[in-house]
């Protein structure tokens, strides 16, 4: 009879996955090729023109429902500009930091390429970005993904809107402080969050992301099973029912996961194949 032990080392010692590049399934792969977005990374670039001149881009409010791939845009972008330009860029989730203290900690490590104790005081953090904006001329460029989202208060509202006015009046602490912000969220207009004040000097113009089709989600989930899984190991018409699936409920998050989990379970079974009965819907 085999031990525990037996059995442990029997398991880990296997070898063989029906992964290539798992992390293809998460939230942060940024892929080479985004595609059926080109019109909106266009309409981006567009509005950054002046960057060629050591100016800010526009200020840019990004809308559209979840799943359309908003911060994939936004974080190809990122990675086009500071490959560019002298830009450096911070993405910033709302739903993990909301404060104007927690915001503006993450741009300053991002900044200054360290992690500073949390707490620091909020106004000595504001003044260390301004001066080094201001010393070194580089343009900061700023993303507040999902800081209209649900799971965000009114006491959090008004943390954001007192960080982006803190961000967009640096100027005028510094004149050689450059930065420009983008909001990402599922709602339009951004009259819902902001106020009349941070309005006023934000102006952003709008990107919209319409929800894709079926034809969309269905190739950019074969590109990723093209990627993340083995040769082989998926059919077709498993692909295509993860990505009727996502269709249905409107995000194409919904069937990337599907993929990931499907592959965990047809590997906890032992089987070679990932077929209809592995999928968790």
């Amino acid at each position: 009879m085999k031990t525990v032990e037996n059995i442990f080392h029997e398991v880990i010692q296997q070898e063989g996955t029906l992964f290539k590049q798992a992390d293809v399934f998460t939230l942060e792969y940024l892929p080479e090729i985004l595609r059926f977005r080109d019109k909106q990374i266009q309409a981006m670039i567009n509005h950054s023109k002046q960057l060629k001149s050591n100016h800010p881009p526009t200020n840019m409010e990004i809308t559209g429902p979840y799943g359309t791939g908003k911060t994939t845009a936004v974080k190809k972008y990122f990675e086009l500009i500071e490959n560019e330009f002298s830009v450096i860029t911070s993405y910033i989730n709302c739903e993990f930091d909301k404060t104007e203290n927690q915001i503006l900690t993450k741009i300053y490590n991002k900044i200054y390429k360290k992690n500073v104790k949390p707490g620091i005081n909020t106004h000595i953090l504001k003044n260390k970005i301004v001066s080094y904006l201001g010393e070194t001329e580089k343009i900061l460029v700023v993303c507040l993904d999902d800081y209209g989202s649900n799971k965000i208060s009114g006491e959090d509202i008004d943390q954001i809107n007192r960080v982006m006015y803190t961000l967009l009046r640096a100027h005028e602490i510094n004149p050689k402080a450059k930065i420009s912000l983008i909001t990402v969220t599922n709602k339009r207009y951004i009259n819902f969050v902001l106020t009349q004040s941070v309005e006023t000097i934000f102006r952003p113009i709008n990107i919209n992301f319409d929800a894709y089709n079926l034809n969309e989600i269905h190739k950019i989930l074969s590109d990723s099973c093209k990627i993340g899984f083995a040769n082989g190991v998926i059919k077709e018409d498993v692909i295509h029912m993860v990505a009727e699936h996502a269709y249905r409920e409107g995000d194409l998050r919904v069937g990337i996961r599907c993929l990931y989990d499907a592959g965990y379970n047809a590997e906890f079974v032992g089987s070679s194949i990932i077929k209809r009965e592995h999928l968790d819907f």
